[in-house]
């Protein structure tokens, strides 16, 4: 079968805005111990040091392939604060093309969310060009809208939003989109939306709705108000028993182990990402995992959730007064353990105070992974939440990580 995807390119949707990426914050005076608020001020939201961190590095590859994004995307009257991470991989042409493209094609699939005839065509491009998997994967496509359509978050007091359907569609179609520049690179993928239902900002007081979309090994962790880290993505590897079934359910066994022993789908080490055209047909998928949960002010979850709402919805059932989102690529992962990851941040909050910013904090975790020998692209978000502070001070990996230090000796290597 050819790989070639026809020249031409579908457009479900006419773009009718620009996307935000500006953001009213309260701006803060740093000079004193105690910040005292001196106004509003709009600023891009990459520009915001004190709500929002992000730093990445090559670290000893020649070429960063690590991107990401962030945006306030409006759709169905409400406000979704988007942050993103992209690791690619075959060059950087995929990363580039979602961190540039993702969040506007999401902002902008109303009609493809809404008219059947859309989705069909969409899932019908996919059949008729894209190989054997997608062939099987589409005599169930009604199954998988049924799916998405299920999964939704459901609260009594608050209405449900579209994104269980409008993300799945909506990276389909990016992806699509993406084939048709004759690109062989790829990305994975991992993208929250942070949305207030009062009108606040998610920084503040409020309850807000965490949702979670992703696809491949990049990852998101949620802290929670005792300073614990709770890993919100599973890494889409061959050895993920879901993946396992779904690859041999629609597609055929490629399987195979590396050098180390570690499984790949012939020459991917991901079961889903974004590009990778020339592994679509077998099971390469942007498909996203979603999930969906309550975070926000914990008197305001309490006030506005019934008892067993804050026990399915909220990440340990713990209901509000979370501290922070981490967002990182794999190029942190593979040396941090994601408890040491949101320990350096709270250890420079509690050491340095309001000084230690989620930008300065990001900056920290990539600065650790450069010194103990990391090895791959490197990318820290830090997304402050309402608890932002409020932690026990407690390092529970400080030993770990000096041990780190000092087994790794900068000038020989390890040992």
């Amino acid at each position: 079968m050819s790989k070639t995807i026809p020249h031409h390119l579908h457009r479900f949707f006419q773009p009718n805005r620009h996307l935000s990426t500006t953001v009213t914050f309260t701006a803060l005076d740093y000079t004193s111990k105690i910040p005292s608020k001196v106004g509003k001020l709009k600023v891009r939201i990459l520009d915001s040091p004190s709500h929002f961190g992000h730093f990445t590095s090559r670290v000893n590859r020649l070429y960063n392939e690590d991107k990401y994004s962030a945006s306030l995307l409006t759709f169905n009257g409400s406000n979704y604060f988007n942050f993103s991470v992209f690791d690619g991989h075959g060059g950087d042409q995929c990363s580039k093309y979602l961190a540039e493209n993702l969040a506007q094609n999401i902002e902008d699939s109303d009609e493809l969310v809404k008219k059947k005839t859309l989705k069909d065509k969409l899932f019908k491009l996919y059949k008729d060009n894209l190989g054997s998997y997608w062939k099987r994967w589409y005599r169930h496509r009604e199954d998988h809208v049924q799916e998405w359509t299920a999964s939704k978050l459901t609260l009594k007091n608050y209405p449900s939003d579209d994104l269980t359907m409008r993300l799945p569609l909506s990276f389909l179609d990016t992806d699509y989109k993406f084939f048709n520049r004759h690109e062989k690179s790829g990305s994975t993928a991992t993208s929250v939306f942070v949305q207030p239902m009062e009108g606040m900002k998610f920084f503040e007081e409020g309850v807000n709705i965490l949702t979670v979309a992703h696809v491949g090994d990049t990852r998101a962790i949620l802290v929670d108000r005792e300073g614990l880290a709770h890993t919100l993505t599973s890494d889409h590897h061959p050895s993920n028993p879901i993946e396992t079934r779904r690859l041999r359910k629609y597609g055929a066994n490629f399987f195979m182990k590396d050098s180390f022993g570690e499984e790949r789908v012939l020459a991917l080490a991901n079961t889903r990402a974004f590009g990778d055209i020339d592994y679509k047909d077998l099971g390469i998928t942007a498909e996203p995992d979603i999930s969906q949960y309550v975070i926000g002010d914990k008197a305001a979850v309490r006030s506005n959730l019934t008892s067993e709402e804050i026990a399915k919805h909220t990440v340990g059932g713990l209901g509000g007064d979370e501290a922070f989102i981490v967002l990182c690529s794999d190029g942190v992962t593979n040396v941090l353990t994601d408890q040491e990851i949101v320990d350096i941040v709270m250890v420079n909050v509690s050491n340095k105070g309001h000084a230690a910013t989620p930008q300065k904090c990001a900056e920290e975790v990539i600065k650790f992974v450069e010194y103990v020998g990391g090895d791959d692209n490197a990318t820290c978000l830090v997304i402050r939440l309402s608890g932002w502070g409020k932690w026990p001070t407690i390092d529970r990996t400080g030993e770990l990580r000096q041990a780190r230090l000092t087994d790794f000796n900068p000038r020989g290597g390890r040992g």
